[in-house]
């Protein structure tokens, strides 16, 4: 049996979505249960009349630095904060097996987004997006209040 080109073609295309789909569900929900998740690390919440309303942490202005490593490398980050609360994220030092653009800007751009460490972690670069979100973590760790 002779398979023509493009059903090969379909048939790969096919298989890379499938592996690429399974690694987003795998990772995806890392992101939201990830091991650097202390109690302290989560917002506070308060009940009003009934109502849950949630206040994000507050911290003092400022830059931050840190770092986070595993056996893959090691990167550093620059936190900025401002009237209380995460104004810019860059990455200063970077010495990982993928490179950078893997992670940056995107990466960045969703500590701003969300304003807190717990980001989606990238597919293909997981042990970057770890690193990341830890040296993230602790820099801001360095900023509470």
């Amino acid at each position: 049996m002779s398979l023509s080109r493009s059903t090969l073609l379909g048939i790969c295309t096919v298989a890379v979505a499938a592996i690429y789909s399974a690694g987003y569900v795998y990772t995806e929900p890392a992101a939201q249960a990830n091991s650097l998740n202390p109690p302290s690390a989560r917002s506070s919440t308060s009940s009003v009349k009934g109502q849950t309303a949630s206040r994000p942490l507050r911290y003092r202005d400022g830059i931050y630095t840190a770092s986070g490593a595993n056996p893959y490398g090691t990167l550093s980050v620059e936190v900025r904060i401002a009237s209380g609360k995460i104004a810019g994220v860059r990455i200063t030092s970077y010495q990982m097996h993928y490179p950078q653009a893997f992670i940056d800007p995107v990466m960045p751009k969703q500590v701003l987004q969300r304003q807190t460490w717990r980001v989606y972690i990238v597919t293909g670069a997981t042990a970057s997006s770890y690193n990341f979100a830890e040296a993230v973590y602790r820099a801001l760790a360095k900023a509470k209040v």
